[in-house]
């Protein structure tokens, strides 16, 4: 019986699913032919451009690369320094947790790590 309700339950799943993406397909038409649309005055921009503006436009993308490589390479070392710390931190924080309020003798609540 359990394997007969699996397979109803699944068959129920990918039907809703495909209702799901029939649902979808007027937006997407809709999409697709703005898409089309923009194309064309795409089309139209790229052919009023002079030589002078594609070369800068090129120059500052090369630019904008390098600096996102240069970008990459400072997030890259900032988690691997900061990685080994996180299971330091988790523990020093269950560790503050269970110390005693002063004066009250009951752990102080501070939720999400902000002071009262």
């Amino acid at each position: 019986m359990s394997l007969l309700t699996d397979v109803v339950r699944r068959g129920v799943d990918v039907t809703a699913r495909g209702v799901e993406v029939a649902l979808a397909l007027p937006r997407i038409a809709v999409a697709l032919e703005r898409l089309a649309d923009s194309s064309d005055e795409v089309r139209r921009f790229l052919n009023t451009l002079e030589k002078d503006d594609i070369d800068v436009a090129r120059e500052t993308l090369e630019r904008l690369a390098d600096a996102v490589g240069s970008l990459n390479g400072v997030v890259a070392s900032l988690n691997s320094t900061i990685s080994p710390l996180q299971g330091a931190t988790e523990r020093l924080g269950r560790f503050v947790d269970r110390i005693p309020a002063r004066g009250r003798g009951r752990v102080l609540d501070v939720p999400g790590g902000t002071q009262p």
